[in-house]
């Protein structure tokens, strides 16, 4: 039921979202950015057959086809899927798309991804354990978890600072990228359930990926410097000190 319910969330914000996207693929230094995060998880071994789990509006998926991986896009949210596909189109590329539980990828065979990447999408997750377990599953020996995440709304900060911040951050959002926040009482009691808002990550992510069967998992915190992206840090910076981004390894 929670799944449904997260699923009819995204789909109603799969249009500002994709503004998000769109404003970050105007940007090379945002681009390049990213492409090299990514190469800290993939290596420069090229066609590596690569999972985007909660691929949004298809933001990695593109760049993994830049770079010259095969990317197999899955989302649990219908309106998500349909914005990832027209981005594809848009940009010429002809990724496998389908709407999934990330929990549940019955489609996909044992040990047969080089890799599963996702951006922002365990912290929404009804089942993360259970997730974290199916992407061991489908990875190949040896194959590469990369999960870019943060400890959202986790005991938000209250500070008069982090309040001004805040109102910064969304008045810049709005002018770069043309959209508002809108977020209704009802979504955020819904997100307020969510198992991974409740916990201290992520240090809770390392117990379920070690429980799950991830042998080698690296944990680096505050992954994008307000250096290498000013813009960005003054726009999503007040959330630094929660994200972070794993890299787990499938044992051999």
């Amino acid at each position: 039921m929670m799944l449904k319910e997260i699923s009819k969330y995204w789909t109603s914000s799969s249009e500002s979202y994709d503004k998000v996207i769109q404003t970050q693929f105007r940007s090379k230094k945002t681009i390049n950015l990213w492409k090299q995060l990514l190469i800290k998880g993939l290596g420069t071994t090229p066609q590596q057959k690569v999972l985007d789990v909660g691929t949004g509006p298809g933001f990695f998926s593109i760049l993994l086809s830049q770079m010259g991986h095969l990317p197999t896009a899955v989302d649990a949210s219908q309106g998500m899927i349909d914005r990832a596909s027209r981005n594809f189109e848009s940009y010429g590329y002809k990724v496998p798309a389908y709407v999934a539980d990330a929990a549940d990828l019955h489609m996909e065979l044992e040990n047969s991804f080089d890799a599963v990447v996702c951006r922002d999408v365990v912290w929404t997750l009804p089942d993360p354990q259970r997730a974290y377990a199916e992407w061991h599953r489908i990875l190949k020996p040896g194959g590469t978890l990369i999960i870019f995440d943060g400890n959202y709304l986790y005991k938000e900060s209250k500070t008069v600072f982090h309040r001004l911040w805040y109102a910064l951050s969304w008045t810049l959002i709005l002018l770069t990228e043309q959209r508002i926040r809108q977020r209704s009482s009802q979504d955020k009691n819904l997100l307020s359930e969510l198992p991974f808002v409740n916990v201290q990550r992520p240090e809770a992510d390392g117990k379920a990926l070690k429980q799950a069967g991830f042998r080698s998992i690296d944990v680096h915190r505050n992954f994008i410097s307000a250096r290498a992206m000013p813009l960005d840090f003054l726009k999503y910076g007040y959330q630094n000190v929660n994200r972070f981004m794993i890299l787990a390894k499938k044992g051999e």
